[in-house]
């Protein structure tokens, strides 16, 4: 294998499979990118068995062949390299990499040893606009689960939804919860749905496909089968394997009977929240509300028993006064994510699951559950 390749395009190349690549594994091979030339082109792969990238560029071929080397010691040594013409010569197990007056010796493995790569089975193909996508995944993504043991919340649960009738769009529904707090939002496809289809795409997954959507404008296609999803550019592919498992009613988690209403301007809410966290950097900080009339009183008190507190102006209905704690993170994550001028709060008691949305925008919802403070 030998090929020459300008600096800045291999960079871009190396730097995408960064992530995807295995740091800590039993199988050495996983911490090695897959380059592949034939053709003029260059393809470099990356694995950790969960997650797969293929991404393509051109190159100038002088010999075709593919060998494996260090994803991370490779994207060391290309970034440091002025941007000038790099070649690299693949000699018996040691790859060869000039640039300038630069030269590195790596080592490498065969590319026999290489897992192969899956496609995502089946044809149900998913045309859906990158803006589109990303602004889904955005209004989800904070709530997906951390907690290894509950394997089918790591992630996000896709749902589309064929139309009933002839020449109408299908529907896409995107829902996360860590049983905390849930985040739904669902909006109507410009194109046909071919059938009902539901998947869990995981939080790694999830992650590699927000990152490739925020790269560039090129438009996004999805392949989703029964054991793998596909994220299709026309230089890339990300195939990533779905969670095996079901999904939990989300519906249950919605609240109802929550009659009681608190109007808040967004943003402004958002700040104070955000003031008054500085008090303190755990993760579980509380915040407590105070709500009587048209006043709402947040207070937070630190570990070290430092207070802080500020009032606003809200729209409220309910029995005065009420008061309910949340945690602070969580709270200032909802209110992040969603975009309207105001937030309206459905509420029940200072004990049940709060109901949060947009009062003028009915594709999402929040849930979040209140804590003692």
């Amino acid at each position: 294998m030998e090929f020459f390749i300008d600096r800045d395009p291999f960079l871009k190349v190396l730097a995408r499979i960064q992530s995807v690549v295995e740091r800590r594994n039993t199988m050495p091979i996983l911490g090695n990118a897959l380059l592949e030339v034939a053709n003029g082109q260059l393809t470099v792969s990356a694995t950790d068995l969960e997650v797969s990238l293929r991404t393509v560029t051109r190159v100038e071929s002088v010999v075709e062949g593919a060998m494996t080397v260090g994803a991370r010691v490779l994207f060391d040594v290309v970034k440091e390299l002025p941007a000038k013409a790099i070649r690299l010569r693949g000699e018996g197990e040691r790859l060869l990499l000039t640039c300038d007056r630069a030269r590195f010796d790596l080592a490498t493995l065969p590319a026999a040893q290489f897992p192969r790569i899956p496609d995502a089975d089946g044809e149900f193909r998913l045309a859906i606009p990158r803006e589109q996508l990303i602004g889904m995944l955005e209004r989800t993504q904070f709530a997906m689960s951390t907690d290894e043991t509950r394997y089918v919340l790591n992630g996000i649960f896709m749902q589309l939804t064929a139309a009933t009738e002839v020449d109408q769009p299908g529907r896409i529904r995107m829902v996360a919860t860590d049983t905390h707090r849930m985040a739904m939002v669902e909006q109507s496809l410009e194109h046909a749905v071919p059938e009902n289809r539901e998947v869990i795409l995981p939080k790694k997954g999830i992650h590699e496909i927000r990152k490739l959507l925020e790269e560039d404008d090129s438009p996004p296609e999805m392949i989703l089968g029964e054991t793998y999803a596909q994220l299709i550019k026309p230089d890339l592919t990300l195939v990533t394997k779905v969670v095996q498992g079901r999904f939990p009613d989300w519906r249950r988690v919605v609240p109802t009977g929550n009659t009681v209403r608190l109007t808040t301007t967004r943003e402004a809410f958002h700040q104070v929240v955000k003031r008054i966290s500085t008090l303190s950097h755990e993760k579980s900080l509380g915040v407590r509300l105070s709500i009587e009339e048209t006043r709402m009183r947040i207070v937070t008190v630190s570990p070290e028993q430092e207070e802080a507190e500020e009032e606003m102006a809200v729209t409220f209905d309910g029995p005065n006064p009420l008061t309910i704690g949340f945690n602070a993170r969580y709270l200032r994550e909802i209110l992040t994510v969603m975009s309207g001028e105001t937030a309206q709060f459905a509420l029940k008691d200072d004990e049940s699951p709060v109901l949060v949305y947009d009062p003028e925008r009915g594709d999402a919802l929040f849930v979040l559950m209140p804590m003692r403070v």
